[in-house]
């Protein structure tokens, strides 16, 4: 049962992975923040729309309703989300890093932008539980 429960993380990481080919996340309290925190948002409440509103055209069609679906289901393993801190940033490469708070963990996330502001990659990595 635990095999099958970390499958699906594997699964899910993959799936957000793969559309990144890459990582990073948001700049600290900016607009890169708050994009970050939308998209984390979006994930946590399975809303590939708002999910996948501000990705690239070339990021957009690898997301699925069920590895969004997933995802979430893993945030909601941890509580209430709570938001994002900025952990790292490289300006000139546009990728930024966050730890997203839950009740009972965190993830981090990363997340690496275009020249406009468009989402290239968006990736999610469990963190600890509390």
């Amino acid at each position: 049962m635990k095999m099958r429960s970390m499958l699906g993380w594997v699964a899910a990481i993959a799936m957000l992975a793969l559309c990144a080919c890459g990582g990073g996340s948001a700049a600290g309290g900016n607009s890169e923040t708050k994009l970050a925190d939308q998209v984390t948002r979006a994930v946590y409440d399975n809303d590939i729309s708002g999910v996948t509103q501000n990705f690239s055209a070339d990021l957009t069609p690898q997301v699925t309703r069920a590895s969004v679906g997933v995802l979430s289901d893993k945030m909601h393993d941890l509580g209430t989300y709570q938001g994002l801190t900025e952990t790292a940033m490289d300006i000139p490469s546009r990728r930024y890093t966050f730890d997203a708070k839950f009740d009972k963990g965190d993830m981090t996330v990363g997340m690496r932008l275009d020249a406009n502001g468009k989402i290239l990659a968006y990736r999610v990595v469990p963190g600890t539980a509390h």
